[in-house]
């Protein structure tokens, strides 16, 4: 399969990636080639790290992170993302009974629920008619910061999905087993 928006390396990549890809290299061990590929564009490859970065101390807990990331990803049909958000939830000790029901938009509990179904709701509609999402997340004490940070989320994660989908990424994690709803 030829690609068609390869991954930089750090002969090709532009100068102000190489910093960035280089931290990313120290951070994982290597350079996942979803992030290769957003370094054509070192404005969007900081943005993304930065906004990535600023995610884990929002009201969200990362593992609702990684529970959003899983079932965002499963609603985008991205594999690389399944892929690398599941051993990225793995490490977290999220188990794979969790993975599965993550990738169905089954949390663990009422808010976890919420939080789910508000993300669905935006991935397929963009949001509209999120009231009966918007309320079940408030009776499940989600507070309206929180709802902002799964519009966040889901906005961090659909770019990374298309990113993955439209350069046709291969995936460089284990691979996610397909969902049994495929």
């Amino acid at each position: 399969m030829t690609l068609r928006i390869p991954p930089v390396t750090f002969d090709n990549a532009p100068e102000a990636s190489k910093p960035l890809l280089a931290g990313i290299q120290q951070a994982f061990g290597k350079v996942p080639e979803l992030f290769a590929t957003i370094g054509h564009s070192p404005v969007v490859l900081d943005s993304l790290l930065a906004w990535d970065h600023a995610m884990t101390h929002s009201s969200l807990s990362l593992r609702e992170i990684e529970l959003l990331n899983l079932h965002i990803s499963e609603l985008n049909g991205c594999g690389y993302c399944l892929a690398a958000h599941e051993a990225f939830a793995k490490h977290k000790g999220l188990s794979l009974r969790d993975l599965e029901r993550a990738r169905n938009g089954l949390g663990a509990d009422a808010r976890e629920d919420a939080l789910l179904a508000l993300a669905r709701r935006v991935v397929r509609t963009g949001g509209s008619r999120a009231g009966g999402e918007v309320a079940q997340a408030r009776e499940a004490g989600v507070s309206d910061a929180t709802i902002i940070d799964v519009l966040a989320m889901v906005a961090l994660k659909t770019f990374t999905n298309a990113v993955a989908l439209v350069a046709q990424t291969r995936v460089d994690f284990p691979k996610a087993p397909r969902s049994p709803q495929d």
